[in-house]
């Protein structure tokens, strides 16, 4: 791909035109965040999620019982990054059936992003009572992380290792036992860990990678960097062509 973007660069050289420069440096950009960042696609969910979000809210003030639309409104705030606003979405669905496993896994997903891990991992532990591997044993992985974030690095590791168990190559789950390993000091171990995931990472077919990636540049964190660098290069020399020629 940077080979690609550095012969498409020299190449490029040979226009005289500014618009038509202007547009190459936009499809270079387009074409590497496609294949690297995946911004405008992100931005694009975030906006839908957005909207949806809205729309579940109005459903809410003509009809505050309905309990699905309460559990998909707190699922989209979770994925918004919004674990408060997901929990006042989603309580009065768990108050009304308690023995809703949805409505309970996103009230425990919104407790442990917001940093009450334990009362969180009460509601999870609910849901796995009655379900085992419910979503395909997300469950410890989202442990993993809140107890990592809370400064539990051996309880990390055993929430990240648990998920790994049905999930051996997971690059995201290698990365967060990585990131536990280094927080104990064992630097051997969090860098074999970083290099299976990247492994991992490079085993996976081409659409698989996209959903990957941003937990694969954890592990080889140089990588971002140099994709970066090659398209700043490439549109300066396609903003450089005018003066030059």
């Amino acid at each position: 791909m940077l080979t690609k973007l550095l012969v498409f660069g020299a190449v490029a050289l040979l226009t005289k035109s500014p618009v038509l420069a202007a547009v190459v440096t936009l499809a270079v950009w387009l074409v590497v965040d496609w294949n690297a960042f995946q911004l405008v696609p992100r931005a694009g969910r975030r906006l839908a999620d957005l909207r949806r979000a809205a729309a579940l809210r109005s459903v809410l003030r003509q009809n505050p019982h309905d309990r699905r639309a309460r559990v998909e409104l707190a699922d989209l705030q979770n994925r918004l990054g919004r674990p408060a606003a997901a929990v006042d979405a989603v309580k009065a669905a768990v108050q009304a059936d308690p023995a809703d496993l949805e409505a309970l896994y996103q009230l425990g997903i919104a407790c442990l992003r917001l940093g009450e891990v334990e009362r969180g991992e009460l509601f999870l532990a609910e849901v796995e009572a009655a379900h085992p591997g419910f979503r395909q044993d997300e469950i410890p992985f989202e442990e993993a992380r809140a107890r990592l974030k809370a400064g539990d690095v051996a309880g990390a590791e055993v929430a990240a290792r648990r998920y790994l168990e049905a999930h051996p190559g997971s690059v995201r789950g290698l990365v967060v036992l990585a990131a536990a390993k280094a927080r104990a000091g064992d630097a051997p171990a969090a860098a074999a860990a970083r290099e299976r995931a990247w492994a991992e990472f490079k085993d996976l077919p081409r659409f698989a990678r996209r959903e990957a990636r941003r937990w694969a540049w954890q592990a080889k964190p140089a990588r971002p960097i140099a994709y970066l660098g090659v398209a700043a290069f490439v549109a300066a020399l396609f903003l450089g062509v005018p003066r030059f020629l």
